[in-house]
């Protein structure tokens, strides 16, 4: 059990609560770095807790709303603050991390990323991390979904406090472009390059894969926002409902583009406002590629998420040989793929 009340640094990061933190076998974890999100805010905590999230730990990296604010008003969530680059993310959550969710199920998110699952509407995200535990598995591997509305971007309002699925219900049929790999299936493409297109010939843009929920140890590296080393990934996947899409996004390019703080100089933001600027009514939808989301099942349909080896009806004794025998299919499958796409893209 940790228990926790000071206002030291946890590597130059500032707590700012004082709260106690007191964690147990029943805890589960959250860990977010924010900036002026205060508009999602109150909506993916209400999400999160419904889903069974007991502890969030927040950095807030120097917001210039009330977002800070926002945080310290509730019971259940711990805040740094850091004024740093942004770059410096994922030393903080490392930080964090290591410090307190060892031995804990951890959700690593943005403030505008869901984590949707099989029968997430029924299961919360305790019961999912149990079902995981069954399968010998520590980690969850998901899709990133760009949700969009129907009107153009400027026409996309959102009001603080409601349901995201409701003002942003559609996704791409097409949900990635292009996919690699042996043991783990990894995607790229998307809304993203539906909209923008890649510029270099051959480079792989718009990287989709995420491990946002982890059963946390001390092996475990966070290498990139995408990529976790040291992981046992599960047949189950789920995938990241992505509201970046409102009509707030216009002006939070603007800034982001003077910033330059995001990846590659915030190259991806430069190319949002150069489309934004050319098009008066903007729009993400599309008669043909836009789907409106329904239940989780019918991302499990469309294959976007897969249930993965059963463990309800199934001997404990089972489901570990299971889960190899399903690897093994998996690990032919991608070989088989991966040759088929270098056909078909050498002609």
């Amino acid at each position: 059990m940790i228990d926790i009340l000071d206002k030291t640094e946890v590597s130059q990061l500032k707590r700012k609560d004082n709260h106690i933190i007191n964690l147990n076998s029943q805890s589960y974890l959250c860990f977010m770095v924010v900036r002026n999100e205060i508009l999602r805010l109150p909506f993916i905590f209400k999400y999160y807790r419904q889903q069974g999230i007991t502890d969030f730990f927040v950095v807030d990296n120097n917001s210039q709303d009330h977002t800070l604010n926002y945080l310290l008003q509730q019971p259940d969530i711990y805040v740094w603050k850091i004024s740093q680059h942004f770059d410096n993310k994922l030393k903080w959550l490392d930080s964090l991390l290591k410090t307190y969710a060892v031995g804990h199920w951890s959700l690593i998110i943005d403030a505008d990323e869901i984590l949707y699952y099989p029968d997430c509407e029924q299961q919360s995200i305790p019961q999912l991390c149990h079902h995981l535990d069954k399968q010998g598995k520590n980690a969850l591997q998901v899709l990133m979904l760009d949700m969009y509305s129907d009107k153009p971007l400027k026409a996309t309002n959102y009001m603080q406090g409601e349901n995201l699925l409701a003002s942003c219900s559609f996704f791409d049929r097409q949900f990635f472009h292009h996919r690699e790999g042996i043991s783990r299936t990894y995607y790229w493409g998307g809304l993203r390059q539906r909209i923008f297109g890649v510029s270099e010939e051959g480079k792989k843009f718009y990287f989709l894969t995420k491990y946002p929920l982890v059963k946390y140890d001390s092996q475990m590296e966070l290498y990139s926002s995408h990529i976790i080393n040291n992981i046992k990934t599960s047949s189950t996947t789920g995938c990241l409902l992505h509201f970046k899409y409102l009509s707030s996004f216009i002006s939070y390019v603007e800034e982001e583009v003077k910033r330059e703080q995001h990846w590659q100089e915030a190259s991806e933001y430069k190319k949002y406002a150069e489309i934004i600027d050319k098009q008066d009514n903007f729009t993400l939808y599309d008669s043909v590629e836009s789907v409106k989301l329904e239940n989780s099942q019918q991302l499990v349909d469309l294959g976007i998420m897969e249930r993965g080896i059963p463990t309800r009806k199934i001997p404990n004794f089972l489901i570990p040989w299971l889960e190899l025998g399903y690897d093994l299919i998996k690990k032919i499958k991608n070989i088989l793929q991966n040759k088929l796409q270098k056909i078909v893209s050498l002609g």
